[in-house]
């Protein structure tokens, strides 16, 4: 199946077009190493007291030892291309997809402006063990569409996914969409430079070939004369519905984050035409789910299940005087009126809630009684996440496709935070959600019952197709 482009025009450095023209000079910053090591305390400490649980995959001597070789790796002069990739690793230890330390905006401006700074290629997806190309935009112009690099500079592409995404935690099927949307930044980043000796498969045959990196004017004329040659980007809409034959209906839910009464309009429409035209079987997608408000995913189930089901089996939520500035930041001010609960919490205690009981839904005129089938993969995350867990653990309909992007057990509702004198920003958790089953011990993705792999580069949806013919 061809997937949605993750390395567009657009999106390839999706911050370029907000800075200056090519002429502009780029002053770095430089800091002393009592600067950047504040920021390292800062960064630790403020983690420990608005995270409900932040040494859940390390221990707290471990990271107290990483944050001290962090420290000793700095020093005074350091730009913020030196040391953010140190300082990302405090980030990353925590290992979970919701916390992510933030690339600076001023590294895209030394890209844009720096010269011949950017690796010539535009990448696909990772396939788990290679990167797919989208495009060659080097001078060179030797790589094809579909060609899988199995290394760049004698980093296979495994590892390589590995090091470019210290910043993050998670699974590493997730963490590979973000590495190949900013590949060229984290490129410049971990300092891996031109020329770039990258080795590839091409129909599954070895090859090899050296590139020069380029700069932006280069990049923009060679996307320019050459992107008509690159597979073309998908657009995939938040919700869509369409009969696939007589016996097969598919709904795509890309997207949790409508309006409810929106959500639920648009699910009517769709429950209403299964009833005029029917289907034995409804493929629902969520593979390119990325999450939003899990009660729109409530609201799904009521039209496919008439079972008791649970969206969490717990909920623990740290409460924190940042959190609380941040909630009464977009609550306008009235946060200890409409949050009472949290505001009149004590800093440092824990919102525990372990009661949530399974609840049938409501009567719904339009359930559905056929087969249902729900498709997921890496991109399946947040609420998505939780949805596909929810249809696991309580045997909901049958889940196809690919491992989803995170474990059931995880950890969200988002802080955003900045260190004092670097200004890079990050965020982290400050709830965890045990998963609907109540084990809070697996740390495991949501599995499918039917482990498909889809071909990239194919104009058919094997995931489909094998669903079609079950």
């Amino acid at each position: 199946m061809r997937l949605p482009i993750l390395l567009t025009f657009a999106l390839v450095l999706p911050a370029f077009q907000l800075f200056a023209s090519a002429d502009t000079t780029i002053v770095e910053r430089h800091f002393s190493k009592k600067q950047l090591s504040d920021d390292v305390s800062y960064l630790t400490t403020t983690v420990e007291r608005v995270h409900p649980n932040m040494y859940h995959s390390i221990s707290k001597q471990r990271y107290r030892r990483l944050a001290d070789s962090v420290r000793s790796a700095l020093h005074d002069g350091m730009t913020e291309r030196q040391a953010w990739p140190l300082m990302a690793r405090l980030v990353g230890a925590l290992n979970e997809g919701h916390s992510t330390f933030n690339y600076p905006d001023s590294v895209v401006s030394q890209l844009k402006t720096g010269g011949r700074l950017l690796f010539p290629v535009l990448v696909q997806e990772f396939n788990r063990e290679h990167l797919v190309v989208r495009g060659d935009l080097s001078t060179e112009d030797k790589l094809l569409p579909g060609d899988e690099i199995t290394g760049i500079n004698s980093i296979n592409a495994s590892k390589l996914v590995d090091l470019l995404s210290g910043y993050t935690g998670g699974l590493k099927t997730f963490r590979s969409i973000d590495v190949c949307r900013n590949l060229i930044t984290y490129l410049y980043l971990y300092n891996i430079t031109g020329p770039y000796h990258i080795t590839y498969l091409r129909n599954g045959k070895p090859g090899s070939v050296m590139l020069t990196a380029i700069n932006w004017a280069e990049f923009r004329a060679h996307m320019k004369e050459r992107a008509k040659t690159f597979p073309g980007a998908t657009h995939y809409p938040d919700y869509a519905f369409k009969h696939l034959d007589q016996q097969t209906a598919y709904l795509a839910i890309n997207s949790l984050k409508a309006e409810p009464a929106v959500f639920k309009n648009f699910l009517d429409s769709c429950f209403q035409n299964l009833q005029q035209a029917p289907a034995g079987k409804l493929i629902i997608d969520l593979r390119r789910n990325g999450g939003g408000n899990s009660t729109l995913a409530q609201v799904l189930l009521g039209y496919i299940t008439d079972k008791p089901f649970r969206m969490a089996g717990g909920v623990r939520w740290k409460v924190s005087r940042e959190y609380k500035d941040q909630l009464n930041k977009k609550l306008a001010g009235k946060g200890a009126e409409e949050m009472p609960y949290y505001f009149n919490a004590a800093d440092g205690s824990v919102l525990a809630d372990t009661s949530i009981q399974t609840t049938a839904p409501e009567s719904n005129p339009l359930r559905y009684k056929g087969q249902v089938f729900v498709l997921i993969g890496p991109r399946t995350f947040s609420s998505a996440n939780m949805l596909a867990n929810t249809i696991q653990d309580y045997q909901l309909a049958t889940l196809a496709g690919q491992p989803s992007g995170e474990p059931a057990n995880d950890y969200g509702e988002l802080i955003f935070l900045t260190l004092p004198n670097t200004g890079f920003t990050f965020s982290t958790s400050t709830k965890q959600f045990i998963r609907a089953n109540g084990d809070v011990k697996d740390t495991h993705p949501v599995f499918p019952k039917y482990k498909i792999t889809d071909e990239p580069n194919t104009s058919v949806d094997e995931a489909i197709e094998f669903l079609k013919n079950r």
